[in-house]
């Protein structure tokens, strides 16, 4: 008898499960020819956890076990990285919303409540513009809306630095190394990742999907997502109810500006206090709160 790779690869996830207050199950499927990984707990109404860069599923393990007993809660490994597939294309934000819509399609899942944080925050804004029916509520995390455009500042452009350097030199897998490991010391506030979850994250990115998956998306941003948004903001509107959360001290949600009323009655931005970039692990208490509450 022989053993498939995703087989194989469940002890390890399983590892990682123990950290969580919940029985996690690991499941696989073939999503638009490639395999996707998500890790899911509970039952009842579906909630979808989406993670950011340079991360997975792992991210959501402070949410799972709080979450897990009111919703299903289903964490996805987007396209390339954690225990995801990836081909170093399909990293436009268009295509990486349809890859959730083909897992819900595939879990048989209507309307979900959605949380994304970074790179799952925008896959999260753009099934809210172009499949609002498939979304009860969302709630973005650590980043800009897509409005932010109509009133732009520099530091909205500038401290996002790390995503010209990949996108121009990030095929080099010494220089993602490096970023990798910078970005989990210098984007969080609170507390600090110790080595062994700092390990947990470097080592998937290590490999080659998950380093062509970095370079795709970020020059995706600069030469796709940008210039459209600048270009189609004032024509986006959506009444999905958004609450927005930035921490206090993300140095990348800095200048994040409150411009959507028009477009997005249903929206509210708000900062979390003593808070960085990686919210789920520097303010989990609150966030549980603040993400009950809204979905209630």
């Amino acid at each position: 008898m022989t053993t498939s790779k995703s087989d194989a690869e469940i002890p390890a996830l399983q590892a990682l499960s123990a950290d969580i207050d919940a029985e996690v199950r690991h499941r696989f499927a073939v999503i638009d020819g490639l395999r996707m990984h998500w890790a899911e707990a509970g039952s009842g109404e579906p909630v979808i956890l989406l993670h950011g860069w340079p991360q997975h599923w792992w991210e959501w393990r402070h949410l799972i076990g709080p979450l897990s007993r009111h919703y299903r809660v289903i964490c996805p490994d987007l396209r390339g990285l954690g225990w995801s597939e990836g081909d170093g294309t399909g990293y436009d934000f268009d295509r990486m919303a349809l890859d959730l819509r083909d897992l819900l399609d595939h879990l048989g899942l209507g309307q979900v409540r959605i949380v994304g944080r970074d790179w799952g925050l925008v896959v999260g804004y753009r099934t809210v513009l172009d499949r609002p029916g498939r979304v009860d509520r969302f709630v973005a995390i650590a980043g800009v809306h897509p409005w932010t455009g109509q009133r732009p500042s520099l530091p909205v452009f500038l401290r996002p630095w790390h995503i010209y350097l990949l996108a121009a030199a990030g095929g080099s897998a010494a220089l993602q190394e490096r970023m990798v490991r910078r970005s989990l010391r210098a984007w969080r506030h609170r507390g600090a990742f110790d080595e062994r979850e700092a390990e947990i994250y470097a080592e998937r990115m290590r490999r080659p999907a998950a380093r062509a998956a970095t370079v795709a998306f970020n020059r995706a941003v600069l030469v796709r997502e940008v210039p459209h948004f600048l270009r189609h903001s004032r024509t986006m509107r959506t009444t999905v109810p958004i609450l927005h959360l930035n921490g206090g001290d993300d140095p990348l949600s800095d200048g994040v500006p409150a411009c959507f009323g028009d477009h997005a009655g249903n929206m509210r931005l708000e900062r979390i206090p003593d808070c960085g970039h990686f919210v789920s692990e520097e303010q989990p208490g609150w966030l549980v709160e603040r993400v009950s509450a809204f979905f209630r």
